[in-house]
């Protein structure tokens, strides 16, 4: 291994070695950061959403996951490269509430409340990217599509909570949770 290889098998504990150097994170602050931007980039895939339905772009990507049958597609037509952002911002949402569940499994696992929330706020999530699938290979079935954006708000605000939590000190956050 190089000496500019990362070796992760300190993970668990947060740390990080790059050659002989070791290097430390601050744990909740990088599950604070992947929580808040996993509502940021939440909420700008429900904007692109209804960019694309706005724009009569749902079906301009008629497969998934790939579009027009590739992985990068040619985003010379508006309604594909409007359709394609908003996949990858939402692959960028779900990178970030996976890290953020990851997180919260490996360092925080005391904190039942945050890896309990984590956990659902990463179901949601997934059920949304199936949902999202489906809308495609329906064709934009009203009801699916009505589903879709509903699941997109739900994902929006079980990281909101999530984040919210990780933001406030362990026994404050059990405490408000209790009230």
């Amino acid at each position: 291994m190089g000496a500019d290889a990362i070796r992760c098998e300190g993970l668990s504990r947060g740390t990080f070695s790059r050659g002989r150097a070791l290097m430390r994170i601050d744990r909740r602050r990088f599950l604070r950061m992947m929580a808040i931007l996993g509502v940021v980039f939440a909420y700008a895939t429900i904007v692109l959403g209804g960019t694309v339905r706005g724009m009569g772009a749902g079906l301009a990507c008629p497969d998934w996951p790939l579009c027009n049958g590739s992985l990068v597609p040619n985003v010379g037509d508006a309604g594909v490269l409007v359709e394609y952002v908003h996949r990858l911002v939402a692959v960028l949402t779900g990178l970030f509430v996976l890290f953020t569940l990851l997180a919260a499994i490996l360092w925080f696992r005391s904190e039942m409340r945050l890896v309990t929330l984590s956990i659902v706020s990463f179901a949601v999530l997934a059920t949304q990217v199936v949902v999202g699938a489906v809308t495609i290979t329906s064709e934009n079935d009203p009801a699916i599509v009505t589903l879709h954006l509903a699941l997109g708000t739900a994902t929006l605000a079980a990281a909101l909570i999530v984040a919210m939590v990780s933001l406030w000190p362990p026994s404050a956050a059990s405490a408000a949770l209790d009230r």
